[in-house]
């Protein structure tokens, strides 16, 4: 391994004592675990934020496993919750209710309220709408139970799973198999909107759609097994039809910078190859996809010398419809990395990798405060962030690669 590799990967740790980080414990409690859970950053500051955990969770379960199981479980515990409480969303001033049955919420509370008993602290948008919550928690249970051996996280979280699944498919407006998005920044890019099928969110589907076909073997349900695998098959040609253009997946469907190459187009294929669930892409489109992105977002990018920018126009340019579309995210930078190693291209994931430690420990000192992102001057947002302990996904990676 590259010598500021495993600089990078035990410096991160930082973020599990310091992201505002609470334990509580019941003396009365059996196991002694209690609930444990660490804030997004300070600038936004809400406990476990799940569409960011799912980057940055995994030093949590490699080192702290059965702590990162308490998470899960209070995830689990909120999926029927229902908070109707109206509320003003504040990207447009709109109202919408702070929990329905089936949403999994964007987090488990914020420190200025009461954590764990009222999730959702976030408006910003309204997470009840949102494409990614429900398909990465599916993601985040079978992952944890691949790495702990644990059946007792899919029997007790079943329910919670099918009624996730059943909740997302009811935006599968036009029953192609995959669910669409609206048009307003529905899942964890909140400034960047996507409008009908979408590289992102439909790949997050089908791969949860596999682990649930995994987990419903596990459980005996052959009639939701028989379900998924419907819906899988659906959604799987749809997906190629819509957004495979030869080169890379198109960012999505129907909004006017569709060919935008993303840098995290292949999430659900990366959580997929993780936890060894069957591609829900053709070997080969992976493999040409992630070259596109290395070629694109990461080597004509500041000469691929700052990580993966979030996305691209096929001329080479940065895409700049919203500003988070013209960011690096570390997190981010280090999950393709990380899907990169799965499919074999070494030198490419070094690469990439390689940016984003550069600029956080060379370039711009952001140490023990890495930020979710910078722009190509590396003006920084949201120091402090939970996103980058995906540098520990890399590490996942290589003991994968060696049959570890």
């Amino acid at each position: 391994m590259p010598d500021w590799y495993p600089v990078a990967l035990f410096n991160e740790l930082y973020f599990i004592a310091d992201g505002a980080t609470v334990w509580v414990v019941d003396p009365k409690d059996p196991d002694g675990i209690g609930h444990f859970a660490q804030i997004e950053c300070y600038d936004y500051p809400f406990y476990e934020t799940l569409d960011v955990r799912f980057y940055g969770s995994f030093p949590l379960l490699m080192l702290w496993p059965e702590l990162e199981k308490a998470v899960m479980r209070d995830f689990i515990a909120t999926v029927p919750q229902v908070d109707l409480t109206l509320r003003t969303i504040e990207s447009s001033g709109s109202q919408a209710p702070r929990k329905l049955a089936g949403a999994l919420p964007h987090d488990l509370g914020s420190p200025s309220e009461a954590p764990w008993r009222l999730p959702n602290a976030y408006s910003f948008q309204d997470p009840n709408i949102w494409k990614d919550l429900n398909s990465k928690f599916v993601l985040l249970l079978y992952r944890d139970y691949v790495f702990t051996g644990d059946r007792t996280l899919i029997e007790d979280g079943w329910p919670a799973v099918r009624t996730a699944l059943d909740y997302l498919k009811l935006f599968d407006r036009d029953g192609d198999g995959l669910p669409e998005n609206e048009g307003v920044p529905d899942q964890t890019y909140d400034t960047w909107s996507m409008r009908g099928p979408s590289a992102y969110c439909g790949g997050l589907w089908l791969a949860a759609l596999e682990a649930a076909v995994r987990m419903a073997d596990l459980v005996g349900d052959e009639e939701a097994r028989a379900r998924y695998e419907d819906w899988l098959r659906r959604g799987r040609a749809s997906f190629e039809a819509a957004l495979w253009n030869g080169r890379y997946y198109r960012y999505d469907a129907l909004s006017p910078h569709r060919e935008s190459i993303m840098a995290d187009q292949l999430a659900g294929q990366w959580y997929a190859d993780l936890v060894g669930l069957p591609p829900i892409v053709p070997e080969s489109h992976s493999e040409q996809a992630l070259r596109t992105v290395y070629e694109y977002n990461v080597m004509r990018f500041a000469g691929g010398r700052m990580g993966a920018v979030n996305g691209m126009r096929p001329d080479g340019s940065v895409d700049t419809s919203s500003n988070q579309s013209a960011e690096v995210w570390v997190g981010v930078t280090y999950a393709v990395a990380s899907a990169m190693w799965l499919r074999g291209l070494e030198a490419e994931a070094w690469r990439t990798a390689w940016g984003a430690y550069r600029v956080t420990y060379e370039e711009k000192g952001y140490w023990f405060r890495t930020p979710e992102g910078w722009d190509a001057e590396g003006n920084f947002r949201a120091s402090m962030y939970m996103r980058p302990g995906a540098i520990w996904a890399i590490e996942w990676a290589r003991r994968r690669r060696a049959g570890r």
